[in-house]
């Protein structure tokens, strides 16, 4: 017995899926699509039947997005910009970069280098619209598997599928707590001294919380962890008031503590160290505008690197 096939599903819908999302309610989609409001949801309701899932939820305050929904929301998006990439680039000429352009930069990196990135996009290439995703490595890796950005900085931990990979640096990572007056003292700490600190890191599911247990492992430390918190914000607080120390990279350092109030040594014996690297689906290839821009983050995040701001060794 043959199965009846699942009906196709259409950009159109797509589009008007994305669209109800961002208004948030079928009658503001409507007016900013200009498509009468049972035609939208004639078209979600044949988008739920071909995917066979719920994707939005509707509620006095207007509808939601699903886990089904967001997953297809993400896809969609970067579909539809990729869509606007190819419009751009053959109406403006081949040697004009133009377009929007979505990027994942983890929330540290993305302060450190995005003001820098804007502006020499501003200054070089005006025709391209940056849109940045500061979300955390497994919100980043998602979506670079699903390409549904043009490229981010991640970690390297557990291989992405149809991801590659230009390292850019070795990160080192710092030992944070808050000073309590006197000289900065020593620029580093011993991995057996930082052990031995009521530290608050970030739970197992974190990629920095997994380098610096595969350390401990390593060494045969065992760590003294009184926090465990999702909340970069939280953690923060928890070093602020003195209530434990943390381990972390020095973009993190540098933007989210105020200069002067917390003492940050890199830790040795054994050094705490990750690979990062600029990712991008394999199976998309960049666009002029997405191309420049990779070029110049690629260029900002060395000099931060050379300058010390990104305290690591550039990878060669």
């Amino acid at each position: 017995m043959e199965h009846a096939s699942s009906p196709p599903i259409s950009l159109r819908q797509l589009r008007y899926l994305v669209a109800v999302s961002d208004a948030g309610s079928f009658s503001a989609a409507s007016l900013r699509t200009h498509v009468a409001q049972p035609a939208l949801s004639r078209q979600i309701a044949m988008l739920e039947a071909s995917v066979g899932a719920c994707l939005l939820q509707r509620s006095r305050k207007g509808v939601i997005l699903t886990e089904s929904g967001l997953r297809l929301y993400g896809i969609a998006r970067g579909m539809l910009e990729r869509l606007s990439h190819v419009h751009a680039e053959i109406t403006s000429g081949q040697d004009v970069a133009s377009g929007v352009v979505t990027i994942a930069l983890p929330p540290s990196v993305a302060s450190m280098l995005v003001p820098k990135v804007v502006r020499e996009l501003e200054r070089h290439h005006p025709l391209v619209e940056l849109r940045v995703e500061d979300g955390s490595r497994l919100e980043n890796g998602r979506s670079l598997q699903a390409a549904s950005i043009d490229f981010g900085v991640v970690p390297i931990g557990a291989a992405l599928a149809d991801v590659d990979y230009d390292l850019l640096l070795r990160e080192s990572l710092l030992l944070v707590e808050r000073r309590n007056g006197g000289a900065a003292g020593r620029a580093t700490v011993s991995f057996a001294q930082a052990a031995r600190l009521r530290l608050a890191l970030p739970p197992r599911t974190f990629h920095t919380r997994r380098v610096i247990d595969e350390a401990a492992r390593a060494t045969g430390l065992s760590l003294d962890v009184a926090y465990e918190q999702h909340s970069v914000t939280t953690i923060v607080s928890l070093v602020r008031e003195g209530l434990a120390a943390t381990i972390t990279n020095s973009p993190a350092v540098e933007q989210l503590f105020r200069p002067g109030t917390v003492r940050a040594r890199r830790i040795v014996n054994p050094a705490i160290t990750r690979l990062v690297a600029l990712a991008r689906p394999s199976n998309r290839p960049l666009g002029l505008a997405a191309q420049v821009t990779y070029d110049i983050v690629r260029r900002f995040a060395l000099d931060a690197v050379k300058d010390g701001h990104w305290q690591g060794k550039a990878a060669k």
